[in-house]
């Protein structure tokens, strides 16, 4: 009966570390008032791209990103069509501004971000997620009105089953 038990509670305390310790990279969106996982979607590559419309000038603006080793965003490109309110007007230093079909690009950034807000304004304006060659609409899963913070981190089993996995939305 002490096998039986002894056992029981190596199963048990096997299971209990298998659904709260945090083993799965992802990409994770924190609400910033709840401080809650939002949405997630487990790292496979380690790099992405957002895309957006402006809200001012109504055009696409796509910033493309890679993962550090060490779990950060480096920016490496973004691209853009107006130099409207809030667009660069050139590259800063290192970096190299491109005019192709109509379009800017700065390209060759090395800026480092541990992490960054995105607010999901309430209008009807694209706002994705692009990795793996998938697009993920976030405004399907994020809310509206609300801001997040964008990172990567480990999750645990129990942290995925209580957030919105991106591509089952």
């Amino acid at each position: 009966m002490q096998k039986l038990f002894g056992y029981m509670l190596i199963f048990f305390l096997l299971n209990t570390l298998v659904f709260f310790v945090p083993w799965q990279s992802s990409y994770a969106f924190i609400h910033n008032e709840t401080g809650e996982l939002a949405a997630y979607l487990p790292k496979q590559e380690s790099f992405f791209q957002i895309r957006y419309t402006h809200s001012i000038h109504l055009s696409d603006v796509v910033e493309s990103y890679e993962v550090t080793k060490e779990g950060n965003f480096r920016i490496t490109e973004l691209q853009y069509e107006d130099f409207a309110i809030g667009m660069p007007a050139n590259a800063g230093k290192g970096e190299v501004f491109v005019e192709e079909d109509g379009k800017f690009f700065i390209r060759n950034m090395n800026r480092i971000l541990p992490e960054f807000s995105l607010f999901v304004g309430d209008v009807d304006l694209d706002l994705e997620l692009m990795t793996e060659g998938r697009v993920y609409d976030l405004k399907e899963v994020l809310q509206r009105g609300e801001s997040y913070t964008f990172h990567v981190e480990k999750l645990s089993l129990y942290q995925q089953v209580k957030g919105v996995k991106l591509n089952e939305q």
